[in-house]
């Protein structure tokens, strides 16, 4: 029996299920067994050119001592800049703290935020570690499901009965991970109309999909400027510039809400690597133009985007909300429940519908229970036209024979 123990803390959370899907896979693979997989949540692409010329210069200039805390003043200016333009807004240096990933920045708001007792209103689908974050710094998640029916974005109504003098953070993600929801201009000013009777709630607006849209885009500040006091912006390069193992990411917001994360940071991470700040900078202070890069990767995305949409609703007892941005779709495989599959097994949950095909057909697919939808699943379409086509053929094997 072990003497030491461990942190209750631990007893709140719930693994990641797409870091758990990576394991099986690679295990599979490891066997031998060709897996596709579904699961990736990053670009295929890679890192562009200009990006990586400017980390290997930094190495090379032997950039590779401490940067201040939150990153050097000329990447939160860039930074600030960047985001100032997007969203419509103005931004100094001093509201950005750049971090390791955007999983970071969300993280370190949460502590800056949340105490024991206090809410976060999560709408449902959300991606995996909003909720286990929100636990962490001691909160509590307060779920608002979103419906297929109204595109996987809750209502404004829905938000204004969801809050109560405890609510302390509303969290908004558009695009959504893991449905490609976008909301639209008037369904976002509804929701800031609601926020801006509640001067105690802070907005955290992960945006890190940004980049990778669909259909005309609606920027949370863009439609709510007068809520730039309320509203932490979280973002980074991952996505947009295929920057996923970088770890590049930041948080943008009012000057004391940032100075706060930063104290976090000081006692933790203290800042990410100094190489990686380098190879972001000319990104983000226009030293380098991104445009080209970054149209090539959505047009591929959407050209897949519609491969994978018309091939899962061709499969019986499959339906689907086509997406308006990020690389996911969300299909809705409630009519295959509870009946026998071709491969031979009965499925009566979305995680063992998920396992089935993993089993069988031998693609990776993450539950939408993990996402805090059951009845769903959600796929990646960030690989090859060939796997995706491939995948969803055995998919549909498994399925219908």
């Amino acid at each position: 029996m072990r003497s030491i123990r461990l942190s209750e803390r631990l007893s709140r959370l719930t693994p990641s299920a797409t870091t758990a899907l990576g394991g099986k896979v690679a295990s599979l693979k490891a066997q031998g067994i060709n897996v596709i997989s579904f699961g990736a949540g990053e670009p295929d692409f890679a890192t562009p050119e200009a990006i990586k010329a400017a980390g290997i210069h930094a190495i090379e200039t032997n950039q590779t001592k401490y940067t201040p805390i939150g990153g050097p003043a000329e990447l939160r200016k860039a930074v600030a800049d960047h985001i100032g333009a997007d969203c419509g807004v103005t931004y100094t240096a001093n509201q950005v703290s750049v971090t390791n990933g955007a999983k970071e920045a969300l993280f370190l708001a949460f502590l800056a935020l949340c105490d024991a007792g206090d809410e976060v209103i999560i709408p449902a689908p959300y991606w995996v570690s909003y909720v286990d974050q929100a636990k962490i710094a001691g909160a509590t998640p307060v779920i608002v499901s979103a419906t297929a029916e109204n595109g996987f974005r809750i209502t404004a109504a829905q938000l204004a009965a969801a809050i109560t003098p405890k609510t302390r953070v509303f969290m908004l993600n558009s695009p959504s991970n893991p449905t490609g929801a976008v909301y639209s201009a008037a369904e976002l000013r509804a929701i800031a109309d609601v926020i801006k009777a509640h001067p105690q709630i802070v907005v955290m607006s992960d945006e890190i999909y940004d980049a990778i849209v669909y259909t005309p885009y609606a920027r949370w500040l863009r439609v709510a400027p007068d809520l730039i006091d309320q509203t932490l912006v979280i973002n980074g390069a991952s996505k947009a510039f295929a920057m996923t193992g970088w770890r590049m990411g930041f948080v943008v917001g009012p000057q004391y809400i940032i100075d706060a994360i930063k104290g976090i940071q000081s006692h933790s991470t203290s800042h990410t690597s100094s190489i990686t700040q380098a190879a972001a900078l000319p990104a983000y202070d226009g030293s380098i133009d991104m445009s080209a890069e970054v149209s090539k990767m959505v047009s591929a995305f959407r050209q897949r985007r519609d491969v994978i949409g018309e091939l899962l609703s061709s499969i019986p007892g499959v339906s689907l909300n086509v997406p308006d941005g990020a690389f996911y779709v969300f299909p809705d495989i409630r009519g295959l429940l509870g009946k026998k599959l071709a491969c031979g097994v009965t499925c009566n949950t979305d995680d063992e519908f998920a396992a089935a095909m993993l089993e069988h057909a031998h693609i990776g697919i993450v539950s939408g229970s993990a996402f805090g939808a059951p009845g769903f699943v959600r796929m990646s379409y960030a690989t090859s036209m060939e796997l995706i086509r491939e995948g969803v053929a055995r998919m549909n094997k498994a399925i219908v024979g």
